[in-house]
């Protein structure tokens, strides 16, 4: 095993990271083990076979499953060795499996797997897609996914002669089919025995043991997975300790069973020590062909996000921004290093931003009084660069007859806790609920900015506060009551609210209430007659360097591509 550990360490250390270009032209970025290379998308394959084209090696035709289309170029992922190789494009041919069944959706995997040579079936051209997998053929498949079956015959022949059996698995002959895969596996890393000697190779691979041994691949090609947002699996807890990392890291590509025993508590069963099929690792697999392939598109590139990127935080109302700017820059964008899962909230980011810990924020606010004093206190001085357009709304319950209200009577509802009936403020006889939001919100900041003049919100009104964004309106909508008849007030960021309906019923349940005899809409928010239009922000440090990712990002939001950013977030673009 000297031999075999002594390639492994040169393969990492005779790459650097770096750009360059073949002499073809194929754009190369260089990794410690692997290479991302692209090239033009072909205008001999029509835009409609996009999705099936991938790459493969011009000398040999042999594929690479780590390849795809995305905008107008062809990219690959491949072992560094094989980076001067030409690459070209083609769209390959699944195989036709004896068993095939099309109505079954657990055959796509295999079909698109055997596009790329990772799934072949067995001799008589059958799939049995169902079949448990031993521990030798999970390997094999994987990598043949990596792309690494050539090299993992080359290196596995060039062991020296003194050589011996002893110093690899006992269990693991050279006589052996999987001896090749086996070997190399454990060489990357990939694979470890169930004891230092022991490999079991025809041992039913568990569903741990293959979440881990493909986690392990993944990373070792540099690759990452998008996070879960699956939170009911009924068995986490009977994960083995070992495996648990690797189950983080595959992410939304964990295989699971869905266990509907209970129609009305359905819940998800990763059953861990449960054999795994073969379709439980073309399911992986294939997930995290299109999942875990990060490339920059030629946006990226032009600003040097391909580079470098900023640490992005912010408010909750804009967290559509950076899933924007990350799905417009990248490919699978949010399996990228520096994806943020979510923003910390318009208070706390503000805070991270002062304290040197991000480097910006998207805003839909302007910075409350208290964060104004802790940035002069630390000797930082904000810099607020408008991007988008956005507002502060009221709104209440839908039967409410009330169609809106002053900008007066709403300084004495919070401030003064002048009125308890709606009729007080023009509206019918109905009792009056107003609920605020917490002081270190966003939404906070905007009450300042528009009706506390440096006062604060009533005591009794305070009774009713909100603490998450989304609580407001579901507060709302619960506040109404019949005997008495009452209605709530609730206020909150105009395109915060309208892109709610996905997850609340907003549009059955609520309305906006128009200020000043002016109704909130995207045309009175972007030319100014509504009085309570504001803008959304990517705010910095002032002193933060002109070329650096910060700046850069707020010079590429006010591009064309930006803008389409800003629509995408459900915000209005600047005119």
């Amino acid at each position: 095993m000297k031999k075999l550990i002594s390639c492994a360490l040169m393969l990492c250390i005779l790459v650097t990271s770096g750009i360059g270009v073949f002499a073809d032209g194929t754009d190369v970025t260089l990794s410690e083990n692997f290479v991302k290379v692209k090239i033009p998308f072909p205008n001999t394959i029509e835009d409609r076979n996009s999705w099936l084209t991938r790459a493969r090696y011009k000398d040999s035709g042999e594929v690479i499953p780590l390849s795809m289309a995305y905008h107008d170029y062809v990219y690959a992922t491949i072992p560094v060795e094989y980076k001067n190789r030409e690459i070209e494009a083609f769209v390959p041919e699944a195989r036709q499996f004896a068993d095939a069944d099309d109505s079954n959706p657990d055959f796509h995997d295999f079909k698109m797997l055997s596009r790329v040579n990772v799934i072949r079936g067995n001799e008589k051209g059958e799939a049995n897609i169902y079949d448990n997998v031993t521990r030798a053929e999970a390997v094999a498949m994987i990598i043949r996914f990596l792309g690494l079956e050539g090299l993992a015959w080359e290196y596995t022949g060039e062991i020296s002669a003194d050589y011996t059996q002893t110093d690899d698995f006992k269990d693991v002959l050279k006589t052996d089919w999987f001896y090749y895969v086996v070997t190399y596996a454990r060489m990357c890393g990939i694979v470890e025995g169930d004891s230092p000697d022991i490999f079991a190779p025809y041992r039913n691979v568990t569903r741990e043991e293959l979440t881990v041994m493909i986690a392990r691949a993944l990373q070792y090609a540099n690759l990452r997975c998008s996070k879960s947002s699956v939170t009911n699996y009924a068995d986490e807890d009977k994960i083995s300790d070992w495996a648990k990392d690797a189950y983080d890291f595959i992410g939304q590509n964990i295989v699971s069973d869905y266990d509907n025993t209970d129609p009305e508590h359905p819940v998800r069963l990763l059953n861990p020590q449960k054999a795994a099929t073969r379709a439980d690792v073309a399911y992986i697999l294939n997930n995290a062909q299109d999942d875990c392939q990060l490339y920059a598109s030629e946006l990226a590139e032009m600003f040097g996000f391909d580079k470098e990127m900023p640490v992005i935080d912010g408010s909750t109302s804009t967290y559509p921004f950076t899933q924007a700017v990350y799905g417009a820059l990248f490919c699978n964008g949010e399996t990228h290093s520096q994806y943020p899962q979510k923003h910390s909230k318009s208070h706390a980011s503000y805070q991270r931003l002062i304290n040197g810990e991000v480097d910006m924020l998207f805003a839909s606010v302007y910075p409350a009084s208290d964060i104004l004093k802790m940035a002069e206190d630390k000797g930082v001085e904000l810099e607020l660069i408008p991007i988008a357009y956005d507002a502060m709304i009221f709104f209440t319950n839908k039967d409410n007859p009330a169609t809106g209200l002053t900008k007066e009577q709403i300084t004495d509802i919070y401030v003064n806790d002048s009125y308890d009936n709606w009729s007080e403020v023009g509206g019918s006889n109905a009792l009056l609920y107003p609920y605020c939001r917490n002081n270190d919100s966003g939404s906070h900041a905007q009450m300042e900015k528009h009706f506390l003049n440096g006062n604060e919100i009533h005591p009794e009104v305070q009774k009713e506060t909100s603490y998450i964004m989304s609580d407001i309106l579901t507060d709302v909508m619960a506040a109404k009551t019949e005997n008495p008849v009452g209605y709530a007030l609730g206020y909150s960021i105009y395109y915060y609210y309208h892109n709610m309906f996905w997850f609340y019923p907003v549009e059955e349940e609520l309305k906006l209430l128009a200020i000043d005899g002016v109704m909130p809409t995207d045309e009175t928010i972007a030319n100014g007659t509504y009085p309570l239009s504001n803008n959304a922000y990517v705010v910095i440090r002032k002193d933060t360097p002109k070329d650096s990712p910060a700046r850069k990002m707020a010079e590429f939001m006010l591009t064309e591509a930006g803008q389409n950013c800003v629509e995408n977030a459900g915000y209005g673009r600047l005119k």
